[in-house]
């Protein structure tokens, strides 16, 4: 499809190309718009942000978040920003999948890369610090469920129960940075090495978080999500520990859930488009839960 022309000179008009561009659409998110830019200075991906009342997201936050993740080497360089713009650098390489993850090598290399998160990226960040914790992500989205005059308001009522018994558990989550969007399209291995996309829900939360979203979109069997809590922690988790990673992986799928209810409810006009990805995450729901 061809880009409108305004667009097009908009982009073609930054200082960064050493000559004429062609744009093409790339796969990415559905609350951004994608464009590979090809340039005589290389490639790049142009970002352009999309909805943010649906899912409470802080561009500005966002963007500190990318840089910060450049900065220190788990993200692709961020080469232009400005409000609702980003162009980043492009990352020749392939998407994980479930079957990588099931290979305790590439898992233990993405463990490695979610502990940098927390460990180095918030020495970087120059952001404000917005609270990302799993309690709040889905106190506002049952808020703002609550408000909408169709069949999700609904269907977020059926969890609400769950919500309160997650509460204590969660609060009781070490404090920290994290992505908040782990799965396998935001992990590129380019052959060398790993990085991390999509920054757009990072923030002040719980590292634990990461690890429970990796466990829940990566497939992982419950004898790998217990040796990745394991390796996590350097040591075998205590009985509390592991309760907690119970309740962590419920509030990350309850998540996701919430977050496909908004998109579809709030974004898309309540038409049923992601019919297929909220069942997956209620199936998921329904497995964590009766582990808690």
């Amino acid at each position: 499809m061809a880009e409108p022309p305004d667009l097009k000179a908009r982009l073609g008009a930054l200082p960064l190309w050493g000559g004429p561009i062609s744009i093409e659409p790339s796969a990415g998110g559905l609350t951004n718009r994608n464009l590979l830019i090809t340039a005589p200075t290389g490639r790049y991906v142009a970002r352009l942000a999309g909805d943010n009342a649906a899912h409470d997201i802080d561009r500005a936050a966002e963007q500190a978040a990318t840089r910060a993740a450049a900065q220190c080497g788990l993200g692709p360089e961020l080469v232009w920003a400005e409000p609702g713009l980003m162009i980043l650098r492009h990352i020749e390489g392939r998407t994980l999948t479930a079957a990588d993850f099931a290979d305790p090598e590439r898992l233990s290399r993405v463990l490695g890369l979610l502990k940098r998160v927390h460990r180095d990226l918030p020495t970087h960040y120059r952001g404000a610090a917005r609270d990302r914790s799993l309690a709040t992500i889905l106190t506002g989205y049952a808020a703002r469920l609550e408000a909408m005059p169709n069949r999700w308001r609904q269907a977020a009522r059926r969890h609400h129960a769950l919500l309160e018994r997650l509460q204590d558990p969660l609060r009781a989550a070490q404090p920290g940075f994290a992505h908040n969007d782990v799965h396998g399209d935001n992990l590129i291995d380019d052959g060398e090495r790993l990085w991390l996309l999509d920054w757009e829900y990072a923030g002040q939360g719980q590292p634990l978080a990461d690890l429970a979203s990796l466990v829940n979109n990566g497939l992982l069997g419950e004898d790998a999500a217990q040796a990745s809590l394991e390796a996590w922690l350097g040591r075998s988790p205590v009985v509390a520990e592991r309760e907690l990673f119970a309740a962590m992986r419920l509030a990350a799928a309850l998540r996701d859930l919430f977050w496909g209810y908004a998109q579809d409810g709030l974004v898309a006009g309540g038409e049923g488009k992601l019919d297929g990805y909220i069942a997956i995450n209620e199936g998921r729901v329904s497995a964590a839960a009766a582990r808690v």
